[in-house]
């Protein structure tokens, strides 16, 4: 059976031979996935250096939100034990990262390793004009990175967050989230990635496609006039990815 390589799904009888998607929104969100890689980086050799790595990423539900935003989720298990989690990504990986929000910090940070790093993904747009005081528009992701590679990757990210259609499922990552966050890790095409809280499923399509972009054999993910160029992929937020 083949499998559409960015949904899964699987492709029609009439698809053609050669086809990897099961239609032009999954082929333009591998493209807008490759569009965010950092130009050095597109099409590099599929063997990082060194030996393979174990890495993983961890978007639970962040700290006292669980049952507000997911308890009518099939996976839903209750609030995160996150000494238990960040215990579990320091013993069984090389590289991990982890999303929490900017209130929950202060809490999170102190169970992680020293050599954890703070990352900033920032969210364009102003404060609502209801709101007082503050508001809040970043999250944290804390990064044990993996390998050091070139070019460097900064560590801030400045995107919208993945908009409405396909998914509702809250907290949704765009595609450019996980093309830095592939590269903040130091990932290479011969890792292997755990993505330890799924969700929409978009952060798992994501890795299949940067680890076909790295393989000289899958130069392009589909028909030049089926994607986005590049340009416009840099101000892309994921809405129309089939699995936001």
């Amino acid at each position: 059976m083949r499998t559409c390589a960015w949904c899964r799904r699987e492709l029609e009888d009439a698809s053609r031979v050669d086809a990897r998607f099961c239609g032009k929104k999954c082929r333009q969100a591998a493209w807008r996935l490759r569009g965010h890689l950092s130009p050095g980086a597109r099409g590099d050799a599929s063997v990082g250096p060194g030996r393979p790595l174990r890495l993983a990423y961890a978007d639970p539900p962040y700290p006292g939100l669980s049952a507000k935003y997911y308890s009518t989720h099939p996976d839903y298990k209750g609030e995160v034990d996150f000494p238990a989690l960040i215990d579990r990504l320091s013993r069984s990986y090389d590289g991990w990262a982890l999303s929490t929000s900017a209130r929950s910090l202060r809490d999170i940070l102190p169970l992680c390793p020293p050599e954890a790093r703070v990352c900033a993904w920032v969210k364009p747009g102003g404060a609502p004009p209801a709101t007082y005081g503050l508001h809040n528009v970043w999250e944290p992701v804390i990064v044990l990175q993996g390998r050091r590679v070139q070019p460097g990757r900064r560590d801030a990210l400045y995107i919208h967050p993945a908009r409405l259609g396909g998914s509702d499922l809250m907290g949704r990552k765009p595609i450019g989230f996980c093309a830095w966050l592939f590269e903040a890790l130091g990932a290479a095409a011969n890792d292997s990635f755990d993505d330890l809280f799924p969700g929409s499923g978009m952060v798992g399509a994501a890795w299949a496609e940067f680890v076909a972009s790295r393989s000289t054999a899958d130069a392009s993910p589909g028909a030049p006039d089926d994607a986005l160029p590049v340009a416009a992929a840099g101000n892309d937020d994921g809405r129309n990815a089939p699995l936001c």
